[in-house]
């Protein structure tokens, strides 16, 4: 894996001793985890809260959190200790803190809504306009960013150092961009949990009658105000992980992808984890992605 950090200078690949870079459908869609050897006192400050980092697709994440001294070794006259980091998207980082002012929206669209949530934002490929938007002071935008696309039945992806909205039934109309054998898949199951993690909604209108969302099931119930008919099917509406695979290391997969089952269709990638490690104080080498996959549940 190919890492810079801040400086422009590339990280030695028997210098990191794990990384693992994922992609997912979520208001803050990349993230980074990694264990990198450091020399001395000036590549440690590279690593530091607050310091960038970037992946080879180009993209640059911030540093939220950096562990230092752990499995400290001597080589020659150098002693060698390990920082572990954590690191969102740049781009998105705002919206995962707490807010010491309100956001409070109607009628923007959801690159407003970042903008003002303190995104860096340049544009969202197929922006969706969101009726009302509220985080109050205290709370994280991420978690009212992740409702607001839950009710207009979608997600975001990061692709191409874009943001881009999808809404769920459209993503399946994407050109696959890899085919696999189902065979070779672990496979995951079980519509006894699928009742009870996904509820129908219902709400009331303005007479005070109750409207009802997607009932075509038996599922447990919530309720949610101020919502219409077409916003509590929707919330009903989401992507179940049934799949899951390990396939040779490809940076360029990642959530949002269509990958063709032999067999089976059509399903998406909600999460892209790939995985480096060097090797490095005597750890098994490898490198691999990877996928887990979902299907549209109405």
């Amino acid at each position: 894996m190919i890492l810079h950090t801040e400086n422009g200078v590339q990280i030695r690949g028997d210098l990191i001793k794990s990384a693992t870079a994922r992609s997912d459908m979520a208001p803050v869609p990349v993230t980074l985890e990694a264990e990198i050897r450091v020399l001395d006192d000036a590549a440690k400050a590279l690593l530091a809260v607050g310091k960038k980092i970037q992946l080879a697709g180009g993209d640059w994440l911030t540093i939220v959190k950096s562990s230092y001294g752990e499995g400290l070794q001597v080589q020659g006259a150098h002693k060698m200790a390990a920082v572990k980091i954590v690191a969102l998207l740049d781009a998105c980082l705002p919206v995962t803190y707490v807010r010491q002012r309100a956001v409070i929206k109607e009628s923007a669209t959801l690159l407003q809504i970042y903008r003002a949530c303190g995104a860096s934002l340049q544009a969202v490929d197929a922006d969706l306009p969101v009726d009302r938007f509220t985080c109050l002071v205290g709370e994280a935008p991420s978690f009212h960013l992740a409702r607001a696309l839950q009710e207009q039945g979608g997600v975001v992806r990061w692709k191409d150092g874009r943001l881009k909205f999808f809404r769920l039934q459209d993503l399946f109309k994407q050109q696959a961009a890899i085919s696999l054998n189902k065979d070779a898949f672990e496979d995951t199951d079980s519509g006894f949990l699928e009742r009870h993690e996904i509820p129908f909604f219902f709400s009331l209108n303005v007479a005070g009658a109750a409207v009802l969302g997607n009932q075509s099931k038996a599922r447990k119930a919530r309720f949610s105000p101020f919502k219409n008919q077409q916003q509590l099917n929707n919330m009903t509406r989401c992507l179940v992980t049934k799949k899951s695979i390990r396939v040779m290391f490809d940076y360029r997969l990642g959530a949002g992808d269509v990958v063709e089952v032999d067999g089976v269709g059509a399903l998406v990638v909600v999460t892209a984890a790939h995985v480096f490690q060097s090797g490095t104080d005597g750890d098994a080498a490898d490198q691999y992605s990877r996928l887990w996959l979902a299907k549209l549940e109405n």
